[in-house]
């Protein structure tokens, strides 16, 4: 009988889109095993990149706009220097997984593993195969394409033309479009989904937060809901920060002793499991830029409207919102708010306005798995 080839799945084990990519990848690898005729394990390795971690995760909360100065710093010759140093550091746990499990093909959503990986199979001739998925699609930082990969995945034309200024060759990557879970696109009914969330009239409901890792883009909106005078509820997420969910907690009890008419809703939510259910029983989505969320928004078909974004490294996806018209860029205060307002006052024209766009969207990156799927069935056999 003929042995089943092995493809391991990799990623961080930070709740960040890195993880939600390789989610993605191996939920819908895993509906092909038997068919396609390979064995798929999805493994989540802790990076060991020193303070590193601790200093991105401050920043993407309290200081988006702080990161642009290490998204320049990162382009020069002595970051990928460091990057090369720190990928042996790093190596280890990567290392006693891969020769336990034996992978003959390695997708890793982490361009730090990915580099590691690289590193160790061409100083030690390791035969395993490795793709990376290149995890921007607009603005993106050299090191996230790795040259001694097999195979880059990249979202779309824009980051295979950066690839290629950055000395990759047209074969080392491969346009695949945005890399979704599968349940973004089921379809969940909107007054049931609702209802499940506390709301059972017509009222248009707001999400408002985005980002796994928390956003301190709340506090431009929550003071404004005491002037709002038209019924409307608010889905808040958090993510996994406490001391933000605990700060909205606070909030939602002030304000509801506050005004006691009903008529702003907030439901006060941390991590999400459920999220396309969750974004289908809502009419518009407030949140940070980060592409994972933004692609995952259009997945369900709803309107997107930036509040912030990481400096430097999503600078590109508010130019991609503008462009390929999925939405606004609202990301000062008071831009925020008169949004909001002229939004309560006719929901359905903003609803409406940018729906075709958004469908579009959502059914090219719906195609991005199977494609990644016969191209994995392709190299196995």
């Amino acid at each position: 009988m003929k042995q089943k080839k092995t493809v391991l799945v990799l990623t961080d084990d930070m709740p960040w889109g890195h993880r939600s990519i390789a989610k993605a990848i191996y939920g819908y690898l895993r509906t092909r095993e038997k068919e396609d005729g390979y064995k798929v394990i999805y493994r989540e390795i802790k990076a060991n990149t020193g303070p590193g971690g601790d200093v991105y995760t401050f920043l993407y909360r309290y200081l988006p706009q702080g990161n642009r100065m290490a998204h320049v710093l990162s382009r020069k010759k002595f970051a990928r220097e460091l990057l090369e140093e720190a990928s042996i550091i790093n190596l280890p746990r990567l290392k006693n997984e891969v020769e336990k499990l034996k992978p003959d093909l390695i997708i890793s959503t982490y361009f730090f593993h990915s580099h590691s990986l690289a590193r160790w199979r061409k100083k030690e001739n390791k035969k395993f195969g490795l793709w990376t998925v290149v995890a921007d699609p607009w603005t993106i930082n050299p090191i996230s394409f790795v040259k001694e990969a097999d195979l880059n995945l990249v979202y779309d034309r824009v980051a295979f033309n950066e690839g290629l200024n950055y000395g990759l060759e047209k074969d080392q990557m491969m346009i695949t479009g945005w890399w979704i879970r599968q349940e973004m696109y089921k379809n969940y009914n909107y007054a049931e989904s609702r209802k499940k969330l506390g709301f059972d009239d017509d009222r248009p409901v707001i999400f408002l937060g985005g980002g796994s890792l928390g956003t301190n883009s709340l506090t431009k909106v929550l003071p404004s809901l005491l002037m709002v005078d038209k019924k409307v509820g608010l889905v808040i997420n958090t993510g996994v920060d406490k001391l933000a969910f605990n700060l909205v907690e606070q909030y939602r009890k002030m304000f509801e002793r506050i005004r006691k008419d009903g008529m702003v809703k907030i439901v006060n939510m941390g991590w999400i499991d459920n999220m396309a259910e969750v974004l289908s029983a809502c009419d518009i989505v407030f949140g940070k830029a980060g592409p994972n969320f933004l692609f995952d928004v259009v997945a369900v078909g709803k309107p997107f409207v930036a509040m912030t974004h990481i400096g430097g490294q999503e600078d590109g996806n508010i130019d991609l919102i503008k462009k390929k018209k999925l939405g606004w860029i609202r990301e000062k205060n008071g831009e925020i708010l008169n949004f909001l307002f002229e939004f309560l006052e006719n929901p359905v024209y903003f609803e409406k306005k940018f729906a075709e766009e958004i469908e579009l969207e959502g059914e090219k990156n719906e195609k991005t798995l199977p494609m990644i799927g016969e191209m994995v069935k392709k190299i196995l056999w």
